[in-house]
C-alpha cells in the first residue's frame, strides 16, 4: 500500500490492503477504484466495493481481527479513517447505543461466518454514502486547515451608541480554501462541532483573537485615543463549555498575549448554555472570577427566560437580529427591547443590539437604553488591518439626530 499523505493510500491492482486475522485498527473509505473482499483459504468472494463505500469498519468499531482479506481488482485510492478519529464520538454517545452498536456487530460477524453472506449494508442509500464521504472529506480538509494556516479570523466592530465610536469587535472565523474557494463558517463549523475539532479550532481562535486583542490595544495608545481599550469578543462552542479545562485555555491565551483579562469577552448562545448548564456555569464562574468578561449571544431567541440570567456568570445581552429587524414595523418587538434594556440595566448588565443595518434602528436602540450596536451599518466583518482603522473612526456621520 503506497502512502500518499496522512490521509490518502493508494492500491495497484492486485496489491492486498489486509488479510484475513490481522489487527483491525482503520477503516477505509474507497475514493476510487475496486476492491474485492474474499476468503483467502478457500478463494471464495466474499463482496466487491466500490467508490463512497467503507471496507474494514468492524474491526474499527469492535477491535477484533480482520475477518476477511481484501485486494484491489483496480488501482484504487482510499481515505484513511483511524480508531482515533472515531474515540471521542463513540465515548459521547449514548450508552444503550454504544451497546447496541456492540451487540449488531456480533451478531453480523456471526451472520457473515455461518453464511458467508455479502456484509454491506443494503438499507445504506446512495444519499447517505454522498453526505458521510462529503462531511468525511470536509472534516479532513478542515483538519488540513488548521495545520496550513488557512483559517483567519475576521473583526466586526461592537459600536458604542453614545459616542459612536468602536468599543471592541467580535472576532469570527472565515476559511479561504485553496480548492474550495471561501466556505461559509455555516457550512464548516457543524461539521467542526461534531467532531473533537471544534476543540482544537476554538482553542486557536482563543489565541489569536487574544494577539489581535493586544494589537489592537498597541494601536488605540498610538492613535492617542481615550480609555479604555477595545474588547474582543471570542464565540465559544457547546463543546467548549461542557469541560473546564476552557478555563485553562482561555488564561494561557491571555497570558501569551500579555493582556488585560477584561478585554476578551467569551460570547455563548442561550442554548448551548442550556445543554449544559451545570459544567457551563463553572467553567464560566472560573473565567469570570479571573476578570474575563461573559456575553449571552442571541438573546430572546432561546429559552427566552428572563429568571436563568439570575444564576449565571453572564457581562453583557446580545440582542437577537430578529428584533432589531423588527422594531422599526413591529410594536410588540420595541416593547422586548425596552423590557430587556431595563431589565439588564436592574441587574448591572450591558445590553448590544444585533444586525443593525439602518441608521433609524440604532437612533431607537439608543433610546430604549441599549449602549452598544453591531451591524453592517457600521461594518461588516473585516480582516485585522482594517479593524484597526476603525479604531479611531466615528460613525456618527451615518446617523440621523438621536433620538431623546
Amino acid at each position: 500500500m503506497h502512502k500518499e499523505d496522512t490521509y490518502r493510500s493508494t492500491l495497484e491492482a492486485g496489491e492486498w490492503l489486509f488479510h484475513k486475522a490481522d489487527a483491525g485498527d482503520c477503516a477505509f473509505l474507497i475514493e476510487s477504484g475496486m476492491l474485492e473482499v474474499c476468503d483467502e483459504a478457500n478463494g471464495k468472494l466474499v463482496a466487491q466495493l466500490g467508490p463512497g463505500e467503507f471496507i474494514g469498519e468492524m474491526s474499527l468499531l469492535d477491535g477484533l481481527p480482520r475477518s476477511a482479506s481484501v485486494r484491489a481488482l483496480l488501482p484504487s485510492r482510499l481515505r484513511l479513517i483511524t480508531r482515533e478519529m472515531l474515540a471521542e464520538k463513540l465515548t459521547d454517545s449514548d450508552p444503550m447505543l454504544r451497546m447496541l452498536l456492540k451487540m449488531v456487530l456480533r451478531r453480523f460477524r456471526n451472520t457473515m461466518a455461518d453464511t458467508g453472506h455479502d456484509y454491506r449494508a443494503e438499507e445504506v442509500t446512495d444519499v447517505d454514502r454522498v453526505e458521510v464521504t462529503r462531511r468525511l472529506e470536509m472534516e479532513y480538509e478542515l483538519e488540513l486547515a488548521l495545520e496550513r494556516n488557512e483559517l483567519e479570523l475576521y473583526y466586526q466592530p461592537i459600536v458604542n451608541l453614545q459616542n459612536m465610536t468602536t468599543a471592541g469587535f467580535e472576532s469570527l472565523i472565515r476559511w479561504h480554501s485553496p480548492t474550495r474557494g471561501f466556505v461559509s463558517p455555516s457550512v464548516f463549523i457543524p461539521i467542526a462541532e461534531d467532531s473533537s475539532l471544534i476543540v482544537r479550532i476554538g482553542r486557536w481562535v482563543l489565541q489569536e483573537a487574544c494577539a489581535a486583542a493586544c494589537r489592537f490595544g498597541v494601536a488605540h495608545r498610538q492613535l492617542g485615543l481615550p480609555m479604555p481599550l477595545p474588547f474582543v469578543g471570542v464565540n465559544v462552542s457547546g463543546r467548549q463549555l461542557s469541560t473546564t479545562r476552557l478555563h485553562g485555555d482561555v488564561m494561557s491565551a491571555i497570558k501569551n498575549a500579555g493582556i488585560e483579562a477584561h478585554r476578551i469577552k467569551l460570547e455563548v448562545t442561550e442554548t448551548q448554555m442550556m445543554e449544559c448548564l451545570d459544567p457551563a456555569l463553572e467553567v464560566l464562574e472560573l473565567c469570570r472570577s479571573a476578570g474575563v468578561r461573559v456575553a449571552v449571544d442571541d438573546f430572546g431567541t432561546g429559552y427566552s427566560s428572563l429568571s436563568y440570567l439570575q444564576k449565571i456568570p453572564v457581562d453583557t445581552l446580545k440582542v437577537d437580529q430578529s428584533f432589531v429587524k423588527q422594531m422599526m414595523k413591529d410594536a410588540g418587538s420595541r416593547k422586548i427591547l425596552r423590557a430587556i434594556a431595563a431589565m439588564a440595566k436592574g441587574v448591572g448588565m450591558d445590553v448590544v443590539g444585533e444586525g443593525i443595518e439602518q441608521p433609524e434602528q440604532a437612533s431607537y436602540l439608543y433610546a430604549m437604553g441599549v449602549a452598544q450596536g453591531q451591524g453592517f451599518l457600521f461594518s461588516k466583518a473585516v480582516p485585522e488591518a482594517q479593524a484597526v482603522q476603525l479604531l479611531g473612526h466615528c460613525f456618527g456621520d451615518l446617523m440621523p439626530t438621536l433620538a431623546a
